[in-house]
């Protein structure tokens, strides 16, 4: 091997040229190296970036070593160019060649020099071919010579230069920065999408258990969303009737049972409820709602809430907007009680109109909030805020 290695490459102490400047050379060649300056024409004094890159054989039986120390920045001669700084990069292997890059930060003082083409020095680099196994030897050093690199000072491109393309700025060093941070990028996507898939299935938990338990343990009865929307609709009846033919000491006490019914399910608590076929009448106190749209089955509801059992509630912290429409549901089921019971036989018809179209908008608000999609977002917002917590600490 090393001897056919030796037919191949130039005898000890003869010179390559670089032909293949500016590529990886031939697969053949041992070594290949080019340099290339990220900009084609520079002011005097302007520091500018000089990349050199080289790629070396390098297998399991074969091993191409080169002197590097020579293109150390702190060694590197380029007169009439000053290296102010560089780098080296890591090397990159890709069989069957092991590639190495320097990048050096020059610049160039003279008042000679305007608008002329100058020259980077040629550079030598010393290598040598090591085989490997049981006769593994170390070949004699040889020389590979990389051409001279014209820069044009205050010109577009150099008069040697037979094509203008302009080559990627990237060096080993910026690919590998942009590697680790895609992968710490994608890392860190991994872990809030799973923390999102976490947070929407806790969620979806929470609002399916309840929905679940009723219909496991109390079969027929109506959801809290269900009853709020009876109570809507059963507002909407009283308000249409009582503007046709005016309040009835029937159509307030009508409109107290569905107040105390809304207030109930505000504040969480039991709502009575019988189930019945066919249209039955409901009882002074309860409100008869169909249970699903194709059915005749109703169902029987009533509660005995207060305005005092709701004063009680806002004593204690409650969600705002709970808060806000119990206050408006209290203040007209003190109005409509006031009526029901009163001694006088007139009623305030005003009164009454307010008090019913305050506590409608309430109960329509109360109804959006047990909705399915106002449950998940709040569900959300509360796995949210306990896992910032958790983070917090």
């Amino acid at each position: 091997m090393l001897a056919w290695w030796a037919c191949v490459a130039a005898p000890a102490g003869a010179r390559q040229t670089g032909e293949t400047a500016g590529g990886a050379g031939n697969e053949s060649d041992p070594i290949a190296c080019w340099w290339r300056t990220d900009r084609a024409a520079v002011h005097v004094g302007e520091r500018f970036t000089l990349t050199l890159t080289c790629g070396l054989l390098d297998t399991s039986d074969l091993r191409v070593v080169a002197d590097r120390e020579r293109l150390d920045p702190a060694a590197l001669d380029l007169t009439p160019f000053e290296v102010v700084g560089g780098t080296r990069h890591d090397d990159i292997q890709a069989p069957p060649r092991r590639y190495f890059q320097y990048s050096y930060t020059l610049r160039l003082f003279g008042e000679d020099r305007f608008g002329r083409d100058v020259d980077i020095p040629s550079v030598p680099i010393t290598y040598n071919i090591q085989t490997s196994g049981v006769s593994a030897t170390r070949g004699r050093d040889q020389l590979y010579l990389l051409p001279a690199l014209p820069v044009r000072m205050l010109s577009l491109v150099p008069l040697t230069a037979t094509d203008i393309q302009d080559a990627s700025p990237d060096t080993f060093g910026d690919i590998d920065r942009r590697a680790v941070r895609a992968t710490g990028e994608l890392a860190a996507a991994g872990v809030f999408f799973t923390f999102a898939v976490a947070l929407a299935g806790l969620a979806l938990v929470r609002v399916a258990r309840p929905r679940l338990a009723r219909g496991a343990l109390e079969p027929g009865l109506l959801a809290p969303v269900e009853i709020l929307r009876g109570c809507v609709r059963d507002a909407e009846r009283v308000r249409s009737e009582a503007g046709l033919t005016g309040w009835t000491t029937e159509l307030v006490g009508q409109a107290l049972t569905l107040l105390r019914l809304a207030a109930a399910v505000a504040l969480g608590r039991t709502v009575a409820q019988r189930v019945s076929q066919g249209r039955v009448a409901a009882d002074d106190g309860q409100l008869a709602v169909r249970k699903g749209a194709l059915t005749a089955k109703r169902v029987l509801v009533s509660a005995a809430t207060t305005p005092g059992t709701i004063d009680a509630a806002l004593s204690r912290p409650i969600d705002p907007r709970v808060r806000s429409a119990l206050e408006e549901i209290r203040e007209a089921m003190r109005v409509f009680t006031a009526s029901r019971y009163s001694r006088v036989g007139s009623l305030d018809r005003a009164a009454l109109d307010t008090s019913l179209d305050s506590a409608l908008a309430a109960l329509r608000r109360l109804h959006e909030m047990h909705q399915w999609r106002s449950r998940t977002v709040d569900a959300l917002s509360r796995a949210t805020d306990r896992v910032k917590a958790v983070w917090d600490r």
